[in-house]
């Protein structure tokens, strides 16, 4: 249950965030860690322990370093100061069990921090390609009109032209599963969590099934025939390699104008 809450309260304060603003700015989410790396410090003050008290002030020091350096240089030193509070938290009731964080902090805030980190990462990555961004932007409108079909066909077409690389193929399978847990249809989202894993381990490497349309009810190593305007698209537009998405992607941190 703590590890639900802590997902559950990371997207909702994102989704609030972003949709109120407060995520444009550049020191949200150094602030969001800051906040977040102080709590075990608060615990070792209510329990009177003066070694964890000092031991604990140290390992706020690093954060806030983290905080501070993201905010100033690249916002991905902050994705890694969430991840590295979350391994923090794994390790933390057996490293200093006498610290006086309650029992079931550790597993809601490593929960909280691996989604936190989850949505600014996010946030951070290179927008999809044109031809990409209007097949999911179709499929978001067609959402909203009620007609779930037409919103998953233009999935599936996103996922044929983006299925070439790793970052637009993974975010296919992810629009998939957002679409399948909206329907509660458990066999698509069932599904997608494992083409997600596959989209992101096996891409880069080529093994993928030409023109495979990426919905839970087709074989995912059954090639399809590809449309024919989605292979004229293609064709004029090859994949971004990994690396120079990667590139963009840190940029991105550095300036900070993707979020």
């Amino acid at each position: 249950m703590e590890y639900l809450i802590g997902l559950g309260l990371a997207f909702g304060v994102t989704t609030f965030a972003a949709g109120a603003g407060f995520a444009r700015s550049r020191n949200f989410y150094p602030v969001m860690l800051t906040v977040i790396a102080s709590y075990y410090m608060l615990f070792a003050v209510q329990a009177a322990d003066a070694g964890s008290l000092v031991l604990e002030a140290w390992i706020l020091c690093g954060f806030l370093c983290l905080a501070v350096a993201g905010f100033r240089w690249n916002l991905w030193l902050v994705v890694a100061g969430l991840l590295g509070h979350g391994a923090l938290d794994l390790v933390h009731p057996h490293w200093l069990p006498a610290s006086g964080a309650p029992t079931w902090w550790p597993p809601f805030c490593l929960a909280y921090d691996v989604a936190a980190a989850a949505c600014l990462a996010v946030r951070l990555l290179p927008p999809s390609p044109p031809a990409i961004a209007a097949e999911l932007s179709a499929a978001e409108a067609c959402e909203r009109r009620g007609r779930p079909g037409e919103a998953f066909t233009h999935l599936e077409r996103a996922h044929v032209l983006g299925q070439r690389s790793t970052l637009e193929h993974v975010r296919a399978h992810v629009r998939m599963l957002r679409w399948g847990l909206r329907r509660r249809d458990p066999r698509e989202a069932g599904g997608q969590l494992i083409r997600i894993l596959g989209a992101a381990t096996k891409t880069t490497f080529g093994l993928v099934p030409p023109g495979n349309t990426g919905g839970s009810r087709v074989s995912a190593f059954r090639p399809l025939p590809i449309p024919q305007e989605l292979a004229a698209i293609m064709a004029a537009n090859p994949p971004t390699s990994w690396r120079d998405q990667m590139a963009a992607a840190w940029r991105a941190g550095a300036s900070g104008q993707a979020i």
